[in-house]
């Protein structure tokens, strides 16, 4: 049997810890990838993997030797790779996740540009604030904001810098009248965008000032578009991702409360699987968003300035 294909069935398996799952994905027959990965063992004189009636987990040696044998797999996928790209358009399926609220403003609208200049591209975009397994759900890269957890498995590229504002409708401060420090905050009703640990303590600046307050109200949700659909019908004041409200600023239908004062600064990420060669579609999506959204930052900064 091919070492090649022993050692793709042994990295798979390890990957899924399953063997049916990893068939799957090999589109191999399950007993073809136990016979791989029991040849493999044979040949080493030793066991890579333990197995029991509800899971499969690597066994001490088996860890170390995934560990080589996916950067090699990765080596070759990348050889690969990179000899195809050297004459062909980025093309095929990319399947791209991103949280609800950025998706939506940043993304979604880039779409029929980046779909034009890339006829040969259909994009899979899926939009929620669940956190996705990129490697275990088949994403080819996701869009993330905020403080990420590490992940070796990962690869984490920085496109653009981003803030929340606190915003309010006329009629609500006409109603309940607008704070004049963080502190009255406390006082408000404030509308809680629920991600993160601790979504109900705001933590602003002002230069160099920093303000954390304890807030309550209304409503929370994980939604950035249902919290600004309370905050125009007047219901309290959010704190929003300044993308999401950059619209309603324009036009007047919401203000900045507090003007002055801001979250501190996220970050927007690309972040997609560990490899040494990255495919061309997502090269090409990455570098294409990195741009748009750099444009973006660039045109706000000489609007405030």
């Amino acid at each position: 049997m091919d070492r090649l294909e022993q050692l793709s069935a042994f990295v798979e398996v390890a990957r899924c810890q399953s063997f049916a799952q990893a068939a799957r994905r090999l589109e191999r027959h399950v007993s073809a990838v136990s016979r791989a990965v029991a040849a493999l063992e044979n040949r080493l004189g030793v066991r890579l993997l333990q197995r029991t009636t509800r899971r499969v987990m690597l066994s001490d040696a088996g860890r170390g030797y995934f560990k080589r044998c996916e950067t090699l797999l990765a080596e070759f996928d990348g050889a690969d790779a990179e000899v195809r790209d050297l004459s062909a358009s980025p093309r095929g399926n990319l399947r791209v996740s991103a949280a609800t609220g950025a998706g939506q403003t940043l993304i979604v609208p880039l779409v029929p540009e980046f779909l034009a200049a890339h006829p040969l591209l259909t994009l899979d975009l899926q939009l929620s604030n669940r956190y996705v397994d990129l490697v275990e759900e088949g994403y080819d890269l996701a869009l993330r904001v905020g403080a990420l957890a590490p992940d070796s498995r990962l690869v984490v590229r920085r496109l653009a810098p981003t803030r929340r504002v606190l915003l309010a409708s006329t009629a609500y401060l006409e109603r309940c009248g607008s704070p004049r420090t963080p502190q009255q905050l406390s006082r408000h009703a404030c509308l809680v965008l629920d991600i993160g640990a601790r979504s109900r303590r705001w933590e602003l600046e002002r230069g160099r000032t920093r303000a954390a307050i304890d807030v309550s109200g209304p409503l929370r949700s994980n939604n950035a578009f249902a919290l600004l659909d309370a905050c125009r019908s007047g219901l309290g004041i959010g704190l929003l991702p300044a993308s999401v409200a950059g619209a309603d600023l324009r036009t007047g239908a919401l203000h900045r409360v507090l003007p002055g004062w801001v979250s501190g600064e996220q970050g927007i990420y690309a972040v997609y699987p560990t490899a040494r060669f990255i495919p061309a579609k997502v090269r090409a999506f990455v570098d294409f968003i990195a741009a748009r959204l750099r444009t973006g930052h660039e045109a706000a900064a000489q609007r405030r300035s």
